[in-house]
């Protein structure tokens, strides 16, 4: 059935969907999955039984603050690292999200933003793919967290040119050798995973 947009502008909204490969133990959950109550659960419980409630604070205000994130993103899917240990998955994450241009914007205009002074470069996979790469830190009196942060742009093929999905891809690390090896690990999965991007016609 054609929306009142399509119907109005006279351009027909592409019926395509897409596919990843991931590898194994990489689970595709909802967004809610990451924020209610039985996915925090062991998080709070180490805390609490560590006699810190200052970070049950803290934590319960990151959670509230993703959640509000992910809904003011539109994120409709997720897709999460495998765990470690039980309880305690491997600090990865990709949110899946639309995007339209705005009017009166092109697509370098728009990239060039998401960038924010930094590099828009073309991904490597078969369909038109870019990539922004960030890095940032988050440091208190009791630790340092960084967060390397990929966002792929992929501009849906067809219909009005002015549609994409956003790919999110979050890696977690402590000022830690082993830590920052890990978070070396995880982007190039990443990457891996966003290189087998491709578009499908919808069902």
């Amino acid at each position: 059935m054609s929306s009142l947009r399509d119907e109005l502008t006279g351009v027909q909204t592409p019926k395509v969907s897409y596919t990843l490969l991931c590898p194994p133990g990489w689970t595709k959950v909802p967004p809610a999955a990451l924020t209610d109550e039985g996915a925090i659960a062991v998080s709070l419980g180490a805390m609490k039984e560590a006699g810190r409630p200052d970070l049950v604070l803290q934590f319960r205000s990151m959670i509230s603050r993703l959640k509000s994130a992910l809904r003011e993103r539109g994120v409709f899917e997720v897709y999460v690292a495998p765990e470690r240990e039980p309880g305690a998955p491997m600090p990865a994450m990709l949110a899946v999200s639309p995007f339209v241009l705005p009017l009166g914007v092109t697509w370098n205009e728009a990239l060039t933003r998401f960038a924010k002074g930094g590099a828009v470069e073309e991904a490597t996979a078969e369909v038109e793919l870019y990539v922004v790469r960030r890095r940032s830190e988050y440091r208190d009196e009791s630790a340092s967290v960084n967060t390397d942060e990929l966002t792929f742009l992929a501009p849906v093929p067809g219909g009005d040119g002015r549609r994409a999905l956003l790919f999110q891809y979050s890696v977690l690390s402590v000022d830690d050798e082993n830590s920052a090896e890990m978070a070396k690990a995880l982007l190039f999965i990443g990457e891996a995973i966003m290189s087998t991007f491709r578009w499908v016609a919808a069902a």
